[in-house]
């Protein structure tokens, strides 16, 4: 294959977009230095894999345009190389953005430099290659190392492919003979588990043994107890006949005691009937004093009521002696005449305020129909001036109409002039437009790009990018894809929230755990934040603002519209500063600072820990995002553009199209019936009068109904002050009657007061009689005896409680009786029930056979047999199933071990025919690039060559006539150079069909060369041309008269340009 089209933009100093057409043949770049010749080497060189620090820079973005003199820095680099040839074509480009990322494409695909290179495999153009020779670097070939110096030789012989066979072989059989060893070691853990297996299925088996022992023994238990539930109901019947016996005794002992207790209580009543009479004076007499002192307590209580009464009644009689007699109002009392006098006025006033109103509303009715005759006036007579207006109007259309018809002929003279500036003002916005258009598409071009490059995930991590692409319902988005960044801040913002910005943001945990579900079963691995679960943020109460050096809080410069409550979880209380040296002044200022990054890219954890250096390509995942954004809106902005001069274009193809001599024809026709037109209604406008203005009529005068209605007011005023005197003196009568009523009471209080005091002297004396009534009553109430009396009542008493306790004792004894026989009637009917329980329990379980023996002895052995099958732990029934799979999975991975062993040998089998392949066509292309080595360096240099294969590569010693040195770097450059040229053109004749060498590009090769070495080398690639493309990089004029075709190369303002020039004027 061979280089069709070199295409470059914004790379080093080429500012505008470059393509340099290329054929068979030599063709040379020229230019004066700094004119950017190597630029485009190292372009090429670029393109097919190269990196910035080999290319004369230190990063990668020093192989930007950075601008010149009215030009301003471009925001990528873009290089494309076509290749074609032998049925073969090759499109590749490389791209590389401001923001550190990159872009390669393989035949317009998304690619690796990998593919590329193995797309360019026999070409030389790898990154390692020999077909591009650097300025100064010719003399490197010979000094490269002995296994870069064997790899020239199994690119140009077209062995690579079978180094890379041989290498993939190799790696193949390493991983079989891996597959081998993992297989072999399953089969080991296969049959450690058949072992286990087995011991589970033994346990199993014993496991069944115990469980049948324990049914024989649950059944002899049960048939134990039924036989011990038996006896016991029999005992029970027996004691229960001896305890009815002695309740029949017991009996018979309480019918006796019923007979001497009836005595006892007779006597006990006739002593209770003596001490009950006795004590009945003594309660009569208690009573009467009883009697006497309530009666005493009730005079006591009369004599204070009536102290209380006198009390009252005299300071009644001290409050109304100190009333005194009201007096009368100082106005006089208004008579009835007055009144109604005041009322017959109002009734007048009523009537003339009627009268006045229904005038007043006459008036103004006249006056209303007056204004509307004066608003009819002033609408014709605005029509009768508008009339005017537009007879001056008419006038005006006249006049312009006849200078518009006088200057038609002249307009009609300009036409020819006027549409010969409008066709080329035509063609000047139709290349605009087509300009706009290829920029707007090449600007959507690089938006779709974009997109599919944002679309596919290819700076996501697997787990987030399959979690996006899934459509699970309630599923947000990844943060860097939902993130809203300013421009500047990139690069703190993805340094602040690191892993966080692949984070996926989810409406609830549901959502979560489905996409949590969904990576178990596809692969990947993710982080959710459901937004139900997101906790409140406590914000702290600093303000940053005023700090120096501070931009503010990273969580308040960006946005998150899908999710906004989320960003204090993804960025906390993260400040972002200026550079450094503000950060660490923050630090110093606030010990308790929060974690702060800078522009620049360091992290400042609020541990003190500081992270920070170059950061390869920071920034981009917003920056992408950001610059999709922009392209968008430029790709907006230019079909705007586009359409604006689209619409220009049609605006000024109609105003040609309205130029045309029949349409300002048919526009004299128009103007001559328009001034007819206005001329017949100015004619009919001329005999209009003008309207008449109507009389006028006064406008009505409510004065005098005012004045009416204020004396009503004053009126009501007035006898409203009357009523209020009337009401005074009607409350002096009412206070006048109260005093009289006072005098009266007065005379009553005295006479009370009288009788109160001879009631309080009469109580006195029956108080004192009453006391000596209380005095009698005691003496009578002591000459009764009652202790004898109640000590015969005590002794019946004793006699009657004896035999009640002994009655008590015996009933106590009965009711045990009847309780002990109803306990073991219920103990009968337990245990009877209990047979029937047990006999049920016994029927549930399957027949068999009895083991004899007590309950106890048999539920112990019960109880060791369960205790034994406990012990085995958890038994593992389906164990000799596992086992038969297992033996039957043991059989399968032997089959496979034996097919892994057979692979194996195949891969050895095929590794060695590899090996042979290359060992027999290195052999025959290692003895033909040694002869032609040899030659060619007799015939460049008249040097001898000393070419050694060893396992390490290729060693090579040359010595050039008369000089005994094999040092090469004792060598001048000019022999370093010759014998370098020979080793390639040694290349070019061991390829299959002698094209070992299909491509040289030559940076100032021919530098270091005296006159006679430049023609031969020109010789040389006279001879080769017919093989080989060679573009060569020359100062020299014999190199350039060996040229096919020559590109010059020159610099205005800082940006390169290449132009096809002619070769004799570039020898000139």
């Amino acid at each position: 294959m061979k280089i069709e089209r070199l295409i470059l933009q914004g790379f080093k100093s080429f500012g505008e977009r470059t393509s340099l057409e290329f054929g068979p043949g030599i063709y040379g770049i020229v230019g004066p230095n700094g004119s950017g010749k190597s630029n485009l080497v190292e372009a090429l060189r670029w393109v097919v894999g190269a990196r910035a620090r080999e290319l004369r820079g230190e990063e990668a973005l020093s192989l930007l345009f950075h601008g010149a003199d009215g030009r301003a820095p471009l925001g990528f680099a873009e290089v494309g190389l076509e290749l074609g040839g032998n049925g073969r074509r090759v499109n590749l480009s490389r791209r590389l953005e401001r923001d550190g990322s990159s872009d390669v494409r393989l035949n317009g695909s998304r690619s690796t430099l990998r593919q590329v290179e193995q797309a360019l495999m026999g070409t030389g153009l790898s990154r390692t290659g020999y077909a591009i020779v650097g300025q100064g670097e010719v003399g490197q070939i010979l000094q490269a190392g002995p296994e870069v110096l064997l790899s020239y030789l199994e690119e140009a012989a077209g062995l690579r492919a079978v180094t890379q066979a041989s290498k993939t072989a190799h790696e193949r059989l390493e991983s079989a003979t891996l597959e081998l060893q993992t297989r072999t070691q399953e089969l080991a853990e296969r049959k450690a588990s058949v072992a286990e297996k087995a011991q589970q299925a033994e346990a199993a088996q014993k496991a069944a043994t115990l469980a049948a022992r324990s049914l024989v023994l649950r059944r002899s238990v049960l048939s134990a107890r039924i036989r011990e539930a038996d006896q016991e109901a029999k005992a029970a019947r027996q004691k229960a006949q001896a305890l009815e016996q002695e309740r029949t005794e017991a009996s018979q002992r309480l019918r006796e005691l019923e007979t001497e207790k009836s005595q006892a209580l007779e006597a006990l009543e006739a002593a209770q009937n003596a001490y009950s009479e006795a004590l009945r004076q003594t309660e009569a007499l208690s009573g009467e004093l009883r009697l006497a002192d309530q009666e005493r307590a009730s005079l006591e209580g009369l004599l204070r009521r009536l102290a209380q009464d006198l009390g009252e009644s005299e300071a009644r009689l001290t409050r109304l002696r100190s009333l005194s007699e009201p007096v009368a109002p100082s106005e006089p009392e208004p008579t009835p005449e007055v009144i109604q006098g005041y009322r017959q006025r109002l009734q007048e006033l009523q009537a003339a305020i009627q009268t006045e109103e229904h005038q007043l509303k006459a008036q103004q009715q006249a006056f209303e129909r007056y204004l509307q005759a004066q608003a009819t006036y002033e609408a014709q007579k605005q029509a009768y001036e508008q009339m005017l207006a537009q007879k001056s109007a008419l006038e005006a259309d006249r006049g312009r109409l006849e200078a518009e018809l006088r200057h038609l002929q002249d307009q009609l003279a300009m036409l020819q002039v006027r549409e010969n500036e409008l066709r080329a003002q035509l063609n000047e916005r139709v290349k605009q437009e087509g300009q706009t258009q290829s920029e707007a598409r090449a600007a959507e071009s690089e938006a779709r790009r974009l997109e599919a490059m944002l679309r596919s995930g290819s700076d996501l991590a697997e787990g987030p990018k399959r979690a996006r692409e899934a459509g699970i319902p309630g599923l947000i988005g990844v943060v860097a894809d939902l993130l809203q960044v300013p421009a500047g801040l990139e690069l703190a913002i993805e340094v602040a929230m690191g892993g966080r910005m692949q984070w996926v943001l989810t409406e609830h945990e549901q959502a979560a755990q489905a996409a949590v579900q969904h990576l178990k079963q596809h692969g990947g691995r993710a982080t959710f934040l459901p937004r139900t679960l997101l906790r409140a943020f406590r914000e702290r109460e600093r303000d940053w603002s005023k700090v120096q050096g501070v931009v503010g809080v990273a969580r308040r410069l960006v946005q998150l519209p899908a999710c906004p409550e989320a960003l204090p979880t993804l960025l906390g209380e993260t400040l972002v500063v200026e550079n450094l040296n503000a950060a660490l002044s923050l630090v110093r200022t606030y010990p308790d600072h929060p974690r702060i990054v800078t522009l620049e890219g360091e992290l400042l954890e609020t541990s003190g820990a500081i992270t920070g250096g170059r950061v390869q390509r920071g920034g981009q995942m917003l920056t992408l995002r950001r610059r999709y954004q922009e392209t968008q809106a430029e790709a907006r902005r230019l079909n705007a553009e586009a359409e604006a001069l689209r619409a220009q274009t049609e605006s000024l193809r109609a105003e040609l199209a309205g130029l045309d001599l029949p349409n300002l024809l048919r526009r004299q026709t128009e103007l001559g019936s328009e001034l007819k037109a206005v001329q017949a209604s100015l004619s009919r406008l001329s005999h209009s009068p003008a309207p008449q203005a109507p009389p006028p009529a006064a406008p009505p005068q409510p004065e005098r109904l005012q004045a009416l209605r204020n004396e009503r007011e004053a009126l009501n005023a007035q006898m409203a002050q009357e009523r209020e005197v009337s009401s005074q003196w009607q409350r002096y009568r009412e206070d006048l009657e109260r005093y009289r009523q006072a005098h009266k009471e007065m005379g009553e209080l005295e006479t009370r007061l009288h009788q109160l005091r001879s009631e309080q002297g009469e109580l006195g004396q029956k108080l004192t009689a009453i006391q000596a009534r209380k005095n009698e009553l005691e003496q009578a109430q002591r000459s009764l005896n009652l202790r004898h009396l109640e000590g015969a009542l005590y002794a019946a008493r004793g006699r009657t409680r004896a035999l009640s306790e002994e009655e008590t004792r015996l009933i106590a004894r009965t009711n045990q009786l009847l309780s002990d026989l109803e306990a073991l009637h219920l103990t009968q009917a337990r245990r009877e029930a209990t047979i029937e329980t047990l006999q049920q329990e016994l029927a549930e379980l399957p027949p068999g056979p009895l083991e004899e023996g007590s309950s106890r002895s048999l539920a112990r052995t019960l109880s060791e047999t369960e205790a034994a099958l406990e012990a085995l732990g958890p038994i593992n029934h389906l164990a000799e199933q596992e086992y038969a799979l297992l033996s039957e999975d043991i059989q399968k991975l032997e089959v496979a071990l034996q097919e892994s062993e057979k692979v194996v040998r195949k891969l050895e089998a095929e590794l060695h025919g590899v090996q042979s392949e290359y060992r027999e066509r290195m052999q025959q292309v290692y003895a033909t690039f040694k002869e032609k080595f040899a030659h060619y360096a007799s015939a460049l240099l008249d040097a001898e060559v000393e070419l050694e294969r060893t396992h390490h590569g290729l060693e090579l010693i040359l010595k050039p006539a008369g000089k005994r040195t094999v040092n090469l770097n004792l060598l001048s450059m000019g022999e370093r150079t010759m014998g370098a040229l020979a080793f390639l053109f040694a290349l070019a004749e061991v390829g299959e069909g002698s094209g070992g060498l299909p491509i040289a590009v030559l940076d100032e090769v021919d530098a270091p060369l005296d006159e006679a070495n430049i023609q031969r080398f020109c010789r040389f690639l006279q001879h080769f041309k017919g093989q080989t493309q060679f573009i060569l990089v020359t100062h020299q004029k014999r190199t350039m008269e060996a040229c096919d075709a020559l590109y010059g190369v020159t610099t205005e303002k800082g940006v390169s340009r290449v132009y096809s020039i002619k070769r004799e004027e570039a020898l000139a």
